[in-house]
């Protein structure tokens, strides 16, 4: 694994924290359906830590990760929104570039806020979409070197708008 994908999946961890912290785990199994956008590779359960985790790569290293947790205590997408973004601004030195409203499969509302990061093997992207409703938080994230990111920006917004929460 090199720097960058380390990096990448450390930043997927602290999200993962962060939003774990403010609600509860996910049970078992998605309660989502995704689609593997072209130029990705899903990796199956590679990295998923009980069905409930969705991962795919482009050949570049470009990742997408979807993620789901029980929103209980219940929590506003606006506050885990902004908790996220003050945890990935203040706590680890990320720069907001953009925040956006995006839309599920279902019609499901949710905000996408994209990232900017200087590492030494140069600058990174982090695209953070964050669905709320009664019963679960989900997050969809994409993120890897800038410009490979944004080669593969159509396919990351096919797989935000083909997410579809259960």
């Amino acid at each position: 694994m090199d720097l960058a994908t380390s990096r990448l999946r450390s930043c997927f961890a602290l999200v993962a924290l962060a939003v774990g912290s403010l609600v509860g785990g996910a049970g078992c199994g998605r309660p989502y359906d995704v689609a593997t956008p072209a130029g990705f590779v899903d990796l199956e359960d590679r990295y998923d830590d009980g069905d409930d985790e969705y991962r795919a790569t482009t050949a570049d290293g470009v990742v997408i990760g979807i993620r789901a947790y029980d929103n209980e205590p219940y929590a506003e997408r606006a506050f885990l929104v902004r908790a996220i973004e003050n945890q990935l601004r203040l706590g680890r030195g990320y720069a907001l570039l953009e925040t956006k409203e995006v839309s599920a499969k279902n019609g499901l509302k949710g905000t996408q806020m994209r990232f900017g990061h200087d590492q030494p093997s140069g600058p990174h992207l982090y695209v953070l979409s964050v669905f709320t409703d009664e019963d679960y938080v989900y997050l969809h994230e994409a993120a890897g070197k800038k410009e490979l990111v944004e080669k593969a920006e159509q396919s990351i917004a096919w797989s935000v708008r083909e997410f579809s929460p259960d």
